[in-house]
């Protein structure tokens, strides 16, 4: 059962260490806008990258990463300069529809999570099925916990309010450099 526990701490662990990017977007966003969105696109995505890398791991013939992954970046470069043209093309309808909104988010950080599925993917699969759900349960529980330290650490930051003015003009800047991060530091620097 130790076995078990350290390795749910090791998983989460990991998943902490690969999600510091995903943390600080993640307080950025609940700083522009609404927290339950920003909270419920970072969860979809957090879902989405576990249950990939549990997938992968149990078909996966030890090829390695795939050299495409990197070109993920492009979802989040597209998003961004829409939202930069958008912003251009009319300035007083911000207010963007929340499904969206949400769609957005959680696309921005799937764009950033490569690191993590990259990191979980052949911890998974090189571990026995016991393991895996001690995995599992670990990396939940880390994303759990960033939630929990974004939601405490955004009121506090809100507190800059009005020496912040129009933070939400810059999400787009944002996921154009994230775009372009992921394409510039992944397998792509191969191509």
């Amino acid at each position: 059962m130790l076995d078990h526990a350290l390795f749910a701490v090791s998983a989460g662990i990991a998943m902490v260490s690969t999600n510091l990017d995903n943390l600080a977007v993640l307080l950025g966003l609940i700083l522009v806008m609404e927290q339950r969105r920003a909270i419920i696109g970072f969860a979809v995505a957090q879902t989405l990258v576990l249950t990939l890398a549990m997938t992968v791991a149990l078909g996966l013939n030890q090829s390695g990463v795939p050299f495409w992954i990197g070109y993920l970046g492009i979802v989040p470069l597209v998003f961004g300069f829409r939202g930069i043209w958008k912003q251009y093309r009319d300035a007083e309808a911000q207010d963007a529809d929340s499904n969206a909104a949400v769609t957005s988010v959680v696309t921005l950080f799937l764009s950033l999570s490569i690191d993590s599925f990259a990191v979980m993917t052949p911890l998974l699969a090189d571990s026995a099925p016991t393991f895996r759900v001690a995995a599992l349960v670990g990396a939940v529980v880390a994303a759990t916990g960033l939630v929990a330290v974004a939601t405490w650490g955004a009121p506090r930051a809100k507190s800059l309010g009005p020496r912040v003015v129009r933070l939400d003009r810059i999400a787009p800047y944002i996921m154009v450099c994230v775009g372009l991060y992921i394409l510039f530091n992944s397998p792509t620097d191969v191509m």
